[in-house]
């Protein structure tokens, strides 16, 4: 009996740290500076449609480095930099941050199709 009891926390101990370092890693596409334009602003797009702008998007570049900052997600695969005017964009991330969340941010490269990663804890 305690052989059994030995293999099952031996399992949960093991079953809890891998979970423990689990982090979710996804390639940044693009850095943009975010400008919010006044309440009403439209926009015309592809086939003629009207659009209402919540965010302005351009392209920026970025000094290449490690940071840890606190993100918001403002859009499909967007994500600001709280407290800047900085966005990043992503491909393929699924992750959800209703408030602020702190990130690592890898800027590698401002030019390619990878511009560096972002990884969630």
């Amino acid at each position: 009996m305690k052989f059994l009891k030995g293999i099952g926390l031996s399992l949960l101990f093991m079953l809890t740290s891998f979970t423990a370092i689990a982090e979710s890693s996804y390639d940044i596409s693009e850095l943009y500076t975010v400008i919010k334009p006044a309440s009403g602003t439209k926009a015309v797009g592809k086939y003629d449609k009207t659009i209402e702008v919540e965010y302005l998007l351009t392209p920026t570049k970025v000094d290449t480095g490690k940071y840890v900052v606190e993100i918001k997600k403002i859009g499909d695969n967007l994500y600001q930099i709280k407290d800047t005017d900085i966005c990043v964009e992503t491909k393929y991330c699924h992750e959800w941050t209703s408030f602020s969340e702190k990130v690592v941010l890898i800027v590698q490269s401002n030019y390619g199709y990878t511009k560096g990663k972002i990884i969630f804890d």
